[in-house]
């Protein structure tokens, strides 16, 4: 079954389940009616919290983002600064495009101490903090590249963010001092390496460089070389290791198909094991893969986050080895025990995160039960849409809390944009069987603006050949091909042909105040390609 047609099947069984619209399945167009009344709040309060909250936390001396009161690079730069970053590129792009890219021409004018490696912002002195040890300086600027700028250019593409990524990996390495057998590393950090690994394909696909291929396989020949490594720490802050090695491991199949399959067995070896050891019965990851104390024995709210690296392990080798088991686990999330789980012991940022990951495996393997637990989950602890009035803060827990309501809200939108995004506004998609997607879209008071239809980013912004899974990134759902034709019709109205091209750039689209727009977008039969 392919993604599309499995969203299909994943919507009716979720409305049949329990979602707004009566009848064994539905129309198209109340699924789409649905999905707006999610997004459309979620989307409404980003646009809020963008200019009521975050926009005013910029410092206006330094031009920084103050979302902590700080600014460092292992949380305001990596957790605050790219959802930021995001819900500006969702509901607010000339935000994205003034203060909120001037943030980063300000952190790289003032922050750079080690080429362009940055340090934290002393406030209290107005100068760069001159306390940060070195592998505190790795850390932050790793973090910084994986968790913030990497999220931001999997949304804007080859862009200012992308610069700053490569020009600190770069330097990164340039000053790499750990030796291994395989050549220098910048770190002995589990985590950092992490982080590489999850950087450096992306970089590699952008650029073409085999540099960055190289400096991976140091840091895989790194941990694969010991027969017994296993990553024990499930969770943030270790994990990491665990999809990286997944992404790695996909992009190598292609670009170095000798090297991906001597260690495809050691990958799976650690796959496996943790599989067997560090899952409780219904395939949910703790803590930690052994031990079973304290918070060690809590369940991670990473377990997606490391599934993400078994999907890549399956689409880079065309099996479902490890398919059935992610199917399986999205589907017990229907048990009772997951119905307001005390994720990171009762926080925004367990559920946010937690549902972050089960939205990356929603994308690949739609499962009903696990939509309806993310759509639960996300109205309960994080968008909290029976309370209009709440808005996040900005901090690092609260701003993860913003993005995984832009993940779920264009999870509702099929990755569509409105643009501009009003207050009161209303568009949700569902995917037609057979190709393509039916929108609604409402207002409250007349709007009149364009869809922006999203594009297969993996391939046309990160270079990738497969939409490999992977984490920090906003997942693809209904995409036009630049170069291909789509019907589109309007409320029942005559056929009109766009290209791709100008579907990414925006479709028109008017509403009149109560009423709703109806929108049929389908590939064009007569040219499509195979």
């Amino acid at each position: 079954m392919n993604r599309r047609m499995g969203w299909v099947v994943l919507v009716a069984a979720l409305l049949h389940l329990g979602a707004s619209v009566q009848g064994e399945e539905g129309p198209a167009l109340a699924r789409a009616q649905h999905s707006a009344t999610v997004a459309g709040a979620s989307l409404s309060k980003v646009h809020r919290w963008l200019h009521e909250v975050a926009l005013k936390r910029i410092d206006p001396a330094t031009g920084l983002y103050r979302a902590d009161e700080k600014w460092n690079y292992r949380d305001t730069a990596a957790d605050c600064y790219p959802f930021l970053a995001w819900a500006a590129f969702v509901v607010d792009k000339d935000a994205l495009n003034g203060p909120v890219r001037e943030i980063l021409h300000r952190e790289a004018a003032l922050c750079n101490t080690i080429d362009r490696i940055p340090v934290p912002w002393d406030f209290e002195n107005d100068a760069p903090a001159t306390d940060t040890a070195p592998d505190e300086i790795v850390f932050q600027a790793s973090e910084y590249v994986k968790d913030g700028l990497a999220a931001i250019v999997e949304a804007t593409g080859p862009d200012e963010w992308f610069d700053r990524m490569r020009g600190i990996v770069d330097d990164l390495w340039k000053h790499a001092a750990i030796d291994t057998p395989a050549g220098k590393i910048c770190s002995e950090n589990l985590e950092v390496n992490g982080d590489h690994l999850l950087v450096l394909p992306r970089l590699y696909g952008m650029t073409g460089d085999t540099r960055y291929l190289d400096w991976a396989d140091r840091i895989s020949d790194y941990y694969l070389s010991d027969p017994g490594f296993l990553p024990p720490r499930l969770r943030d802050h270790g994990c990491e290791i665990i999809g990286g090695l997944g992404l790695l491991h996909a992009v190598e199949v292609t670009a170095r198909p000798e090297e991906a399959a001597a260690r495809a067995p050691h990958l799976k070896r650690i796959y496996d094991a943790i599989l067997a050891q560090g899952c409780n019965e219904d395939g949910i990851m703790y803590n930690h893969l052994t031990k079973r104390d304290g918070n060690d024995g809590m369940l991670s709210d990473g377990w997606g986050y490391n599934y993400v690296g078994y999907l890549c392990y399956d689409l880079a080798t065309n099996a479902s080895t490890y398919a059935p088991a992610v199917r399986r686990t999205l589907g017990n999330l229907a048990k009772p025990l997951y119905r307001d789980y005390p994720w990171e012991r009762d926080n925004i940022d367990g559920w946010a995160d937690s549902i972050e990951g089960a939205i990356y495996l929603l994308n690949r393997v739609p499962v009903a039960e696990g939509a309806v637990w993310v759509d639960q989950e996300m109205a309960s602890h994080v968008a909290r849409t029976a309370e209009p009035e709440h808005l996040w803060g900005t901090m690092k827990l609260e701003s993860n809390g913003v993005r995984t309501t832009l993940l779920h809200a264009l999870m509702h939108t099929q990755g569509l944009i409105a643009r501009p995004w009003q207050q009161g506004l209303e568009l949700g998609a569902a995917p037609l069987e057979g190709g393509g997607v039916q929108i609604a879209v409402r207002s409250a008071q007349p709007y009149s603006g364009h869809l922006e239809f999203d594009l297969p980013r993996h391939r046309l912004y990160i270079g990738f050949e497969k939409d490999w899974p992977r984490i920090n990134t906003l997942p693809e759902w209904f995409t036009v091909d630049p170069g291909r034709s789509y019907t589109v019709q309007m409320n029942g109205g005559a056929l009109r042909l766009f290209t791709g091209a100008q579907l990414h750039h925006g479709l028109a689209v008017k509403v009149a105040a109560g009423e709703e727009t109806a929108v049929v977008v389908r590939p064009d039969p007569l040219l499509a390609q195979e």
